[in-house]
């Protein structure tokens, strides 16, 4: 198995434990850290907010960071072997502020610093970051790291990223060059070996392969149907489940070689439509007996049938996973985490609608419909759509992310196109009269929750799909907010397609963007894309 190296200043390198997923958090006496509490963990963690870090300067104490998923097995691994130590836990409770947040209700958070999971990020008392790293560290490994950032002192430069690239105009040559720049991505970091993209840990990518499927129709290039089929022959192979159905995370290296055993909402629902849509291309069997199986999967195992809408996922844990399949089907499964995340569930509406289209079942039709109205009933309140719903209490979390506004107001409108329902318009419209009206920075030409927070192409692509889509209602100020949000990330598009070192990972993040783009053109007289 692949083990992961992290750099860490003026140490040797450390060795790291294999990276899955699960999750904990512990309960501190002056306050409690989101998620579910585990006896085992003898640290003491509070939530993350500006207090602690106003504490951490007053007493000159560095901050320790520790953000973890309730799915993510090596989280959990890391809690009971490393954190539970006697040791350990002495030594941060004794010298550290200890901080605890969820991946799932902290999207904030993981956009600024999660890189894998578990994801520890050692602050000093200052609050600049002194080092970070994903994955597992063995207990001496990891006592020697805590034991020398303490030590460091603070950063001499600014570590913050550079300025982002410039805005670019919203013409024909722009969008040309861009899907240019994406043949370039495609060609350079396609596996023609092993599928997928990349030399390094195999992702899915449902997005990016659903927009390169969309080239191929609308362009009859082969080239994007052969990124396709190539990228779907290693995910079959790699990450279905062919006893319980759905698609495993990710896989380790280049020949997929070890799954990650989580099963996360979106990213099912997204591979459920892209193999749907596949077989309606091509007419291969395999993907429409595997979309005919993670969507049974789906409403199997996370679909709120008293409620409606999904839950956000189902735990890791390799050892059921490796049983054999009549052992496995003896077995108990792994827990399913009932909190439902809205943007999850939004993407899984739209992608139950595809699918509908697809396959011509009108019960997926009923799925999605139902999703967007329990998160049109639960969670739209007076500041646009809430991230998250707690399952154990009915409670909303998060208002006002730009992510989780995004995909509400476009699964709403996608709704509203199937099936005209005039509550669904009008939650649509509230939430982008908010969005706009509260999270599009004029001066920055995007939204974001605040002006300290990074730009985020992928949220503001699937944004400005949506202001597209609400020309239902007639708002030409939607248009004119597209429009700006086009410009100024058309520069961060092309570093993304062409010119970013991580572009493998990134890459999926401009797909709402390009189709957004190819509606504009499409609204400008003469602008209509030529093929």
């Amino acid at each position: 198995m692949r083990r992961l190296w992290v750099d860490i200043s003026n140490l040797s390198r450390r060795r790291l434990l294999p990276v899955f997923a699960l999750g904990f958090t512990t309960v501190f006496p002056v306050a409690h850290a989101w998620g579910q509490a585990h006896d085992a963990s003898k640290v003491q963690f509070v939530e993350h907010s500006p207090a602690v870090f106003d504490a951490a300067q007053r007493d000159g104490k560095p901050v320790f960071l520790f953000i973890s998923a309730v799915w993510c097995y090596w989280c959990k691994y890391f809690e009971q072997q490393v954190l539970a130590d006697a040791e350990v836990s002495q030594y941060l409770n004794r010298h550290y502020l200890n901080v605890f947040a969820e991946h799932d209700r902290r999207p904030d958070l993981v956009r600024k610093y999660v890189r894998g999971l578990p994801m520890i990020v050692l602050f000093g008392p200052e609050g600049r970051v002194r080092q970070s790293f994903a994955g597992v560290l063995k207990k001496e490994d990891f006592l020697a790291v805590v034991k020398h950032a303490a030590t460091l002192p603070p950063p001499a430069t600014d570590t913050r990223p550079g300025a982002a690239p410039g805005p670019a105009p919203v013409t024909w040559d722009t969008y040309q060059r861009l899907r240019d720049d994406l043949l370039r991505f495609i060609a350079e970091h396609l596996d023609t070996v092993y599928g997928g993209f990349g030399a390094g840990d195999k992702y899915p990518q449902p997005r990016l392969l659903a927009y390169l499927l969309e080239l191929h129709q609308a362009t009859g290039d082969r080239r994007y149907l052969v990124a396709v089929e190539k990228s779907l022959d290693g995910i079959l192979g790699a990450l279905y489940d062919r006893v319980d159905g759905g698609f495993f995370r990710f896989a380790e290296g280049r020949e997929w070689r070890q799954p990650h055993y989580e099963k996360l909402l979106h990213l099912n629902a997204a591979l459920a439509a892209l193999l749907g849509e596949a077989h309606r291309v091509t007419g291969n069997p395999r993907y429409r007996e595997a979309a005919e199986r993670t969507t049974a999967y789906l409403l199997r195992n996370l679909y709120d049938a008293t409620a409606g809408g999904f839950y956000s996922s189902q735990s890791a844990d390799p050892a059921y996973y490796r049983l054999p399949p009549l052992e496995r089907r003896a077995a108990r499964q792994p827990p399913v985490n009932r909190d439902k995340v809205t943007a999850w569930n939004a993407e899984a509406a739209v992608a139950m609608l595809a699918l509908s289209q697809s396959s011509g079942r009108k019960d997926l039709r009923d799925v999605a419909l139902r999703t967007l109205e329990f998160i049109r009933a639960n969670l739209i309140g007076e500041k646009g759509a809430f991230h998250l719903y707690e399952h154990r209490t009915g409670r909303r979390h998060g208002e006002g992310q730009v992510d989780a506004n995004a995909w509400t107001a476009l699964g709403l409108l996608e709704g509203y196109r199937v099936a005209p329902t005039k509550g669904h318009l009008e939650a649509a419209e509230q939430v982008l009269r908010f969005a706009v009206h509260e999270l599009f920075d004029a001066t920055r030409g995007a939204f974001s929750e605040d002006k300290s927070s990074p730009l985020l192409l992928d949220a503001n692509g699937v944004m400005a799909q949506a202001l597209f889509r609400a020309q239902v209602g007639g708002r030409a100020e939607h248009l004119d907010v597209a429009r700006r949000v086009l410009a100024t990330f058309g520069g961060v598009a092309r570093v993304q397609l062409s010119e970013s070192e991580d572009a493998v990972a990134r890459a999926p993040d401009a797909v709402y963007y390009l189709r957004a783009y190819a509606q504009m053109l499409a609204k400008i007289p003469g602008g209509e894309p030529r093929r």
